[in-house]
C-alpha cells in the first residue's frame, strides 16, 4: 500500500464580504499609487485629500441639481433641505484639505512633479458646480418672480415667505463657504510655494487671488446693499418728519 503525502491548502483566496463588493473597496484603495511607485509618502495624503474633494463634489452636484429642481416645482422647503445638505458636505472638504497642511513646502516641491500642469481649476467636480450654479439661480428668480416679491422683500419682511427665505439664506451659505473654501486653497498654495510663484497650472499667484472677487451668486450680497439703503431712507425720511413736526398727530 503506497502511501500519498497531502499538502494542506495553506493559501486561500479571501472571500469578499458585502460591504467590499457593496462599495468596491478593492477598486476604491486601488485608484492610489502603490508605494514602490509615490514621489513621496505625502503623495499617498496628496491624492486621497483630492479625491476626496471629487467625491463630496459629486454628491454637491447633485444636491444643487435637486434644489433647482425643487425651486421649479415649488417645493421650497425640499429646495432648502438640498442645499442644506450641500453647503454641510463643503465642511468635510474643507477639513480634508487641513491634512495637506501637514505637507512640508520642500516635500510639496517634490510631489508637484508628479502633477505636471495639473491644475485644481481643473477639477472635474469644481468645474461642475461652477456649471450648476447658474441653473440653480434662474430657478431661484423664477421662484421669485411667481411669488411676486424680490429678494429686497424677502429680507425686509423674512416671515411673509419663509421657505424662500430659507432657500436664500441656504445660497448664501453655499456662497460664502465655497468662497471661504477657493481663499484657503490659494493660502495653501501660497504655504507651499511662496506668494509670486506660479501656481501648478501656471496661473500667478497674484491672478488665482483676484479670482476671490468672484461670487456663485452676486446678487444675494448685492440683496444686502439695497436693504441697507432702503432702512437708511426710512430712517432718513422718520428724521426729516420728527425735525419738521410732521410726525405728531
Amino acid at each position: 500500500m503506497s502511501s500519498t503525502t497531502q499538502t494542506p491548502h495553506t493559501s486561500r483566496q479571501r472571500r469578499e464580504t458585502m460591504y467590499e463588493r457593496y462599495l468596491r473597496t478593492d477598486e476604491l484603495l486601488d485608484l492610489q499609487k502603490p508605494a514602490d511607485e509615490r514621489l513621496h509618502p505625502d503623495e499617498l495624503t496628496f491624492q486621497v485629500v483630492h479625491q476626496t474633494f471629487e467625491l463630496w463634489w459629486k454628491m454637491t452636484v447633485q444636491q444643487l441639481r435637486l434644489a433647482t429642481e425643487q425651486l421649479g416645482s415649488g417645493s421650497y422647503g425640499e429646495a432648502a433641505r438640498a442645499l442644506r445638505r450641500a453647503v454641510s458636505a463643503q465642511g468635510v472638504v474643507s477639513q480634508a484639505m487641513r491634512q495637506l497642511e501637514f505637507v512640508s513646502p520642500a516635500d510639496f516641491l517634490v510631489i508637484r512633479t508628479g502633477l505636471g500642469d495639473g491644475s485644481g481649476a481643473d477639477s472635474p467636480g469644481f468645474r461642475a458646480i461652477l456649471r450648476a450654479a447658474p441653473d440653480l439661480w434662474d430657478a431661484f428668480e423664477g421662484a421669485l418672480n411667481r411669488e411676486q416679491t424680490t429678494l429686497v422683500d424677502i429680507y425686509a419682511a423674512p416671515q411673509t415667505h419663509p421657505a424662500l427665505y430659507d432657500c436664500a439664506e441656504q445660497l448664501t451659505d453655499f456662497d460664502e463657504i465655497f468662497h471661504v473654501f477657493r481663499a484657503a486653497h490659494l493660502k495653501l498654495a501660497q504655504r507651499n510655494l511662496g506668494l509670486q510663484a506660479t501656481g501648478t497650472g501656471g496661473t500667478p499667484m497674484e491672478m488665482l487671488a483676484r479670482t476671490l472677487g468672484d461670487l456663485l451668486f452676486p446678487s444675494l450680497w448685492e440683496a444686502r446693499d439695497a436693504l441697507l439703503a432702503r432702512v437708511q431712507a426710512q430712517q432718513g425720511s422718520t428724521d426729516l418728519s420728527n425735525a419738521t413736526g410732521h410726525g405728531n398727530s
